[in-house]
């Protein structure tokens, strides 16, 4: 990381300490949707585990997704992609996932069932989650130091003719916790969590020949959680000669809205095996409420964003090897804005009416992600012992973003760069047979030197995702810093076939 801070003072007569717009939105719903959904984030955060409750029939090959087929997974992400199943499976995909330092994880159990019959398919699964809190538990009885979540996730699909098929799904998060939440209001001594995560789809896939597809997704996406925050503020009360205290809970509302389209195209090339895939998405974020962290000292500061990708990918995924490649550019912008709650003056003696711009932030975002992976298959599905396989994996996300942001109260102008890089090794192996289908997945992931954040000069503070898709817009006061931290995952999944 190299950051840059340059402040450029507009005409004054006098000056007023400076102001700081914190605004964070939270991260992905599950990886299979992270090429449909392109959020932004301002501050180092891992990746959290949290959503990522779908099945995979690819474990370990570093999460490549556009030019290889995941016939678990691929339903979920597209619902017209259903009709390429056969039968009824029957599958169920636990996992665990920890954050180092204790600072959050949890246990969860998604079953799921994927049907197929005649033009007709669909999938449902439902999840059940337990999450350890993290931060400040050291008032709440036994029964509150973890939260339960619950996810429903559903599809239907039709096959039409010329190859053409057509979807639509719906997703629902029940939520008394997300990760990372509780860490972020620091001083708070209670954080009650609630809320709902929505997600629909309409899908549609054209292929003219295997492996030669081309499919579109139209999506939106909403958020809506509530933070009860409760603070206790102790202090000598002279007149008394005691200790007292007092206390306050601030309600914080987070809620984001996405509209998206996302398109992808993938071909054979060759007489080798390989296949090529390009795919680019569109996604309009509009963020109507974002809370009031404690880094945040200006309430009411909605914001957009405007992200896309594109993205190139190969793969060749026949006899005993697999390999693959993705490599995917991220350009967006985001705006956030304060306003001001009554009139206020400047030190010029001008005045911000009621509800104008107080503070502005425009970001501007160069992000980029690579992926590869690479496998080795024993055996044969045929086979009276099955197949046995090996996935290795690497994932690699760069995030570099320009801030200028506009006081205009104090009437001037600074900007700030900002660039790191995550990573993580992924690590699978599958046994498939006839009858049953086996698989294990091992995720980590840090940033560069760990995955914290270090305000200049203050205490270390862990940004770490909320509920929401919008990603994180946190405008920062001063040049990050990092200490170290890692996120790290265990799957499990059985599918059964049902004939």
């Amino acid at each position: 990381m190299s950051p840059c801070v340059v402040v450029r003072t507009l005409p004054a007569r006098c000056r007023l300490p400076r102001v700081a717009v914190a605004a964070l939105v939270a991260a992905i719903v599950a990886s299979p949707a992270g090429a449909q959904l392109v959020t932004p984030r301002t501050v180092p955060v891992m990746q959290d585990e949290q959503f990522e409750i779908y099945p995979s029939s690819r474990p370990g090959l570093g999460g490549i997704s556009i030019a290889i087929d995941d016939t678990l997974a691929d339903p979920f992400t597209n619902p017209a992609k259903a009709t390429r199943l056969h039968g009824l499976t029957i599958t169920t995909a636990p996992y665990s996932h920890g954050i180092s330092g204790s600072r959050g994880g949890g246990r969860t159990l998604p079953v799921g069932f994927l049907a197929s019959s005649g033009d007709w398919a669909g999938t449902f699964l439902g999840a059940m989650q337990q999450l350890d809190r993290a931060g400040p538990i050291w008032n709440r009885p036994t029964s509150e130091r973890t939260a339960t979540n619950q996810y429903f996730s559903g599809s239907l699909a039709r096959r039409l003719d010329a190859g053409l098929s057509i979807g639509v799904s719906a997703f629902h998060a029940d939520l008394a916790a997300v990760d990372g939440v509780d860490l972020l209001y620091a001083g708070s001594d209670r954080i009650d969590q609630s809320g709902s995560l929505n997600d629909f789809r309409l899908g549609a896939t054209k292929e003219w020949e295997p492996g030669h597809v081309l499919e579109v997704i139209l999506l939106r996406n909403t958020t809506n959680m509530r933070h009860d925050v409760h603070f206790t503020t102790g202090f000598y009360d002279q007149a008394l000669k005691a200790w007292t205290s007092t206390s306050r809970t601030d309600v914080n509302l987070d809620q984001t809205n996405i509209w998206g389209v996302h398109t992808e195209y993938t071909r054979p090339v060759g007489t080798e095996g390989w296949h090529v895939g390009a795919l680019a998405t569109a996604n309009h974020l509009s963020h109507p409420k974002i809370p009031n962290y404690v880094l945040q000292n200006l309430p009411r500061d909605p914001g957009s964003t405007n992200a896309f990708n594109v993205g190139l990918g190969a793969a060749r995924a026949t006899g005993p090897f697999t390999f693959g490649v993705d490599v995917i550019m991220e350009p967006m912008t985001s705006n956030t804005y304060a306003d001001a709650a009554t009139n206020t003056t400047r030190a010029d003696g001008t005045v911000i009416p009621a509800g104008d711009k107080t503070v502005e932030n425009h970001f501007q975002f160069r992000n980029s992600k690579a992926r590869i992976g690479v496998g080795r298959t024993w055996g044969t599905d045929s086979a009276s012992h099955g197949s046995f396989t090996l996935n290795f994996g690497l994932a690699m996300y760069a995030i570099s973003y320009d801030l200028t942001q506009t006081n205009n109260i104090l009437r001037t102008l600074r900007t700030q760069h900002e660039n790191w890089v995550e990573s993580g090794p992924t690590f699978g192996m599958r046994y498939r047979s006839h009858d049953i289908e086996l698989s294990y997945a091992f995720r980590a992931n840090c940033g560069n030197q760990g995955c914290d954040v270090l305000p200049n000069g203050g205490d270390p503070i862990l940004y770490a995702a909320t509920a929401s898709t919008g990603g994180i817009i946190a405008a920062p006061s001063s040049p990050l810093f990092f200490q170290g931290g890692s996120e790290t995952s265990h799957h499990f999944t059985i599918s059964v076939p049902v004939r």
